[in-house]
């Protein structure tokens, strides 16, 4: 379940690179693209429920109280980017191959679309990272809130401050503090 999460980022932003780098070259339309990418719209159920999934395991993990140290922010944009990346570039070499392309028309696909992926895939790796971080805090406020070893305090009973509750106890009356003895029972 740990893996879940950065899953499923990954995979929305390989989705959103691939669907950005071709709106940005074919423009709107897609007339000119060069393979049918209507399964792209089949994927985002799949991704949805993945997302949910990764809500769900936020909450399990922070219910159980299970702490994973965060890593840090540069290393994790830069493995998200590599990762966005390496699925575009595995994506658009399937597609080329299917649409039985040859190798030259693959790589001209890929160096085109290349120079636009990469920015975009450093974006979104960051976004992801955002995300990540976030789905960390969420994490972290419910095992605190679910955290068994901190103690409860106990709610106060009246809107009298603390210094006059001092003031007016018993105990302290009765002692020494008291300016005559308490009065004897008839």
């Amino acid at each position: 379940m740990s893996a879940l999460r950065p899953v499923t980022l990954i995979a929305a932003g390989a989705i959103a690179v691939h669907e950005l780098s071709y709106l940005a070259g074919f423009g709107t339309a897609g007339s000119h693209a060069p393979a049918d990418h209507s399964y792209v719209a089949a994927l985002l159920p799949g991704l949805a429920i993945l997302a949910a999934l990764a809500l769900f395991a936020t909450v399990e993990r922070g219910v159980a109280g299970t702490r994973t140290p965060p890593a840090s922010p540069p290393t994790r944009v830069l493995t998200y980017a590599a990762a966005i990346l390496a699925l575009f570039f595995g994506q658009e070499t399937v597609e080329g191959l299917l649409a039985g392309a040859d190798p030259v028309q693959i790589a001209s696909v890929l160096a085109a679309h290349g120079v636009m992926a990469i920015p975009l895939a450093l974006a979104l790796a960051l976004i992801a990272s955002l995300a990540m971080h976030g789905l960390e805090t969420v994490e972290a406020r419910i095992a605190t809130r679910f955290d068994q070893s901190t103690p409860q305090r106990a709610p106060r009973l009246g809107l009298r401050p603390r210094l006059l509750g001092v003031v007016l106890s018993p105990a302290l009356l009765a002692g020494s503090a008291a300016p005559r003895a308490p009065p004897t029972p008839a």
